[in-house]
């Protein structure tokens, strides 16, 4: 499941930035959350257009 890996090493890098700066600006926010939302609509297409691809993931 590379799509959800991927999607665990983005919250990892965002609380990893909330540590180093105390809090996360609305910027590091904004982007976190579009490769997450980004992430998340390619899980969803593999999942829609392709059952058996998604039992190798």
């Amino acid at each position: 499941m590379q799509v959800l890996h991927e999607i665990e090493t983005l919250k990892r890098v965002m609380h990893r930035l909330a540590e180093r700066h105390g809090s996360l600006t609305h910027k590091c926010v904004v982007r976190v959350s579009q490769l997450l939302d980004q992430k998340l609509n390619e899980y969803e297409q593999i999942r829609r257009c392709s059952p058996e691809r998604m039992k190798t993931m």
